[in-house]
């Protein structure tokens, strides 16, 4: 972040204003919705502000010195390099508008809904940036929200003195925000509202826990799912895999606990068992936990054993799908899984078995349906048994020169893509092994990536030659 967002309270402060034209008058309009104190100085101009006197001379350090900030709104840079000075000379905080390098503090676009505020700021970089993103989120905000704010302003002190402890009092806001209390109060019906949600502060009931089972997505953070954005935002716990990139937890609530039980092959540093009596530990404390999983829970992130062991410790647990690699990959890359002339079907394998010997007993795979033509087949965790995948499929009769294309880092900003064939994709990955997370489609719409991406597949295969 270029600078910090933050709330400065303005009840009975006073705030003093140094400028001309529209310039301050934008500033007026905005802090005229505030109850602070405003004074206006407006030296060498005679505009007409709306219900406002303003002194029209320039004010001496001295009537500064009771100010909270300053606000210096010139067109003219010359005028705002003396405001400057002044307002330095008081050492007052200071914002010079449009002239972010002279001031200590940006004014960020505000979305208004009464008590509830929402800054968006650029570090002053980029208000017209800042401005079209709250454009954005006022779209998503309904004008009702003020009225939940009014709800929660009114509440706010009379819960302070029944629940004293900041992590009931956060574990109810969350519980009242979406119950039958904030819907009427987003009715206007606050009275009724601040009656249910004092009843229930009074006799709260048990403290349940939770899991989430939260599908990650495939590493691109803007592909996770609106649902899966709100449970990480909800979070007491987050469990989370090695797949799980800085980007997506960036998302998460800041002051979530958060235990890292991330799986490489041969080395997992938390067991699988361990990991289910972790979940059922945090959710018998009364904790909503989200088990956070690259791409799909239930697509080769073992969520189907989790859930068994949950429902067994007597847990409730919930499902949120995630984009899964083989979808995320596909798209990233242009190829499709299916085709009309190409693939009418897909299938979704992986190579590593659950005793890590895939070579001689590969999960009793079906290599004869698999080496079909005209099927695409997809290999998760593929990369150290590509030799037996490669054999399996050539003996049971797909051609040697079948398309593969191997996705590394499929969506995220690292992502590498090579263009091979079946019966040279073994030595392909040994002469230049992937580093991060790969995937396998093998099948004709591999052959589409060079196609649609001509120039990068040749750049592909040179690097591969």
């Amino acid at each position: 972040m270029l600078a910090l967002p933050l709330s400065w309270p303005l009840e009975g402060r006073r705030v003093v204003l140094i400028g001309t034209g529209d310039w301050l008058a934008r500033k007026l309009t905005l802090l005229r919705r505030t109850p602070a104190r405003l004074s206006v100085f407006t030296p060498d101009d005679d505009t007409e502000y709306e219900g406002i006197a303003p002194e029209r001379r320039w004010p001496t350090v001295d009537e500064l010195s009771d100010a909270s900030f300053v606000i210096v709104a010139f067109e003219d840079r010359v005028l705002a390099e003396r405001g400057t000075e002044l307002v330095r000379a008081a050492h007052k905080p200071l914002n010079v508008v449009d002239n972010p390098d002279l001031g200590d503090f940006h004014i960020p676009a505000i979305i208004d809904r009464g008590p509830l505020s929402i800054g968006v700021a650029t570090g002053g970089t980029a208000p017209v940036l800042a401005r079209e993103t709250r454009r954005k989120i006022e779209a998503a905000i309904p004008p009702s929200e003020t009225q939940l704010a009014d709800f929660a302003l009114r509440l706010s002190p009379q819960l302070r003195a029944l629940l004293p402890n900041v992590d009931e009092r956060r574990r109810f806001w969350e519980g009242v925000l979406d119950s039958e209390a904030a819907s009427l109060a987003r009715q206007g019906r606050i009275d009724e509202a601040l009656e249910i949600a004092i009843a229930h502060a009074r006799e709260p009931g048990p403290r349940r826990g939770v899991v989430h089972l939260v599908g990650a997505g495939p590493g691109d953070p803007e592909l996770l799912t609106l649902k899966a954005l709100r449970l990480l935002s909800e979070a007491d716990v987050i469990v989370y895999d090695r797949l799980v990139g800085d980007s997506i937890m960036d998302l998460a609530r800041r002051d979530a606990e958060r235990f890292y039980v991330g799986k490489a092959r041969s080395n997992h540093s938390v067991p699988q068992d361990q990991i289910h009596a972790l979940l059922v530990e945090q959710a018998r404390l009364g904790k909503r936990v989200v088990r956070l999983k690259g791409g799909d829970p239930f697509v080769f992130g073992r969520g189907g054993e989790e859930v068994e062991a949950l429902k067994a410790a007597g847990i409730e647990v919930h499902i949120t799908p995630g984009i899964t690699a083989a979808l995320g990959c596909a798209a990233s890359t242009a190829v499709p899984l299916t085709h009309r002339d190409h693939a009418q079907s897909v299938s979704f394998i992986t190579g590593h078995a659950k005793d890590g010997d895939f070579e001689h007993n590969p999960l009793a795979l079906d290599w004869q349906r698999l080496a079909a033509q005209n099927h695409t087949l997809v290999v998760y965790m593929g990369i150290h048994t590509a030799q037996t995948i490669s054999d399996k499929l050539t003996e049971h009769g797909r051609a040697p020169d079948t398309p593969v294309l191997v996705v590394e880092n499929g969506t995220r900003p690292d992502e590498s893509r090579r263009l091979t064939c079946l019966s040279e994709l073994p030595q392909t990955l040994r002469s230049l092994p992937p580093k991060g997370p790969a995937l396998l489609i093998i099948g004709e719409v591999a052959a589409l990536y060079q196609t649609t991406h001509t120039h990068r597949a040749v750049a592909d295969l040179m690097r591969i030659a």
